[in-house]
């Protein structure tokens, strides 16, 4: 008998605890949720004030145009940018980041004030990246897909960047110069014509 009472008696102990617990864990909640509703809230808030703009490059290289930074593009002055891509070509169905990347440098000088005209772009290809500069045929016979690069190189081109490929490369990755898109133009080399752009004044970047 005094075990039987003992044992409901702890029963009933157990029973307190559990509510006294969940009533603890009801008042944390309570607590927490306002909290996590205003961080959610504020995140969505946040995300919807971000302003992407496309200001020159229309389908390519989104930038978000921020309201006060400290160091920004000088718009009175002249800017003759050299851009060396020498990608892989290891996704062959997109277009490598580095090659869209020359269109958020054209979009991020615009909405820094660089006027069209004082922005002068050359993108030297080369390595790896030269197949990318091939008409539509000749990728896919290459690499069974339709040419992501061709619409991007259209829109720089448009942009006012010179497209130049290597000759070098051309030959020896196994392409025909006729295979090349009338928006690229082929250089004796890489390497002859990136000295000629560094000798013109022209700020380098090279991208992998």
């Amino acid at each position: 008998m005094i075990f039987k009472t003992t044992a409901v008696l702890f029963q009933r102990v157990e029973l307190g605890l559990n509510i006294h617990f969940l009533s603890a864990k009801m008042r944390i909640m309570k607590r927490l949720i306002p909290c996590l509703l205003f961080i959610f809230f504020t995140n969505v808030g946040l995300a919807q004030e971000k302003k992407w703009v496309n200001p020159i490059v229309k389908n390519y290289g989104r930038i978000l145009e921020l309201d006060k930074v400290d160091v920004a593009p000088d718009p009175n002055m002249e800017y003759k940018i050299l851009i060396e891509l020498i990608h892989d070509m290891d996704a062959p169905s997109v277009a490598n980041f580095s090659a869209t990347n020359v269109a958020r440098l054209i979009n991020l000088h615009a909405v820094g004030g660089v006027k069209p005209e004082n922005l002068h772009v050359a993108v030297v290809i080369h390595a790896k990246a030269t197949n990318s500069v091939v008409n539509n045929d000749a990728y896919k016979k290459r690499y069974e897909f339709d040419n992501p690069y061709i619409k991007l190189y259209e829109e720089l081109a448009e942009a006012g960047v010179e497209l130049v490929v290597c000759g070098q490369s051309l030959s020896m990755f196994g392409n025909k110069s006729e295979e090349v898109i009338p928006q690229v133009k082929i250089a004796t080399s890489a390497l002859t014509a990136i000295s000629t752009y560094q000798l013109k004044g022209y700020a380098y970047f090279k991208w992998d």
